[in-house]
């Protein structure tokens, strides 16, 4: 485990690993968590990546998020190669919903800090 892992009791979270097709990825149980940053690459030429959160009604519902590079806010991109981070305290589970891939794949990746 790295330093970084321990020091900020970092969980390192994989919701998709170079998908070439639509699918909710990993679910995530959010426990004590408070932030999600993620990663969203790959070599496709269009994607959609939405953002969601259950509560405990178990209800999927769209979380906001903040894209690092211009802190502009949204429940969902189309973008790659791009930094978003997600407050989550309270939630008891996330996942990032790769509704389109086309031309390539998407990895979705990043770390639950509490």
């Amino acid at each position: 485990m790295s330093d970084i892992i321990k020091k900020f009791n970092a969980t390192p979270v994989t919701f998709h690993d170079a998908a070439t097709v639509a699918a909710d990825g990993t679910v995530f149980t959010v426990d004590g968590q408070k932030t999600l940053t993620v990663e969203i690459y790959g070599t496709s030429t269009s994607r959609t990546v939405a953002f969601i959160g259950r509560g405990e009604s178990g209800t999927d519902r769209a979380i906001m998020g903040v894209k690092l590079s211009d802190l502009s806010t949204a429940t969902s991109t189309t973008g790659t190669g791009e930094l978003w981070q997600f407050d989550i305290t309270g939630l008891t589970s996330v996942f990032m919903d790769l509704q389109a891939v086309a031309g390539g794949n998407v990895s979705v990746k990043g770390r639950m800090v509490a």
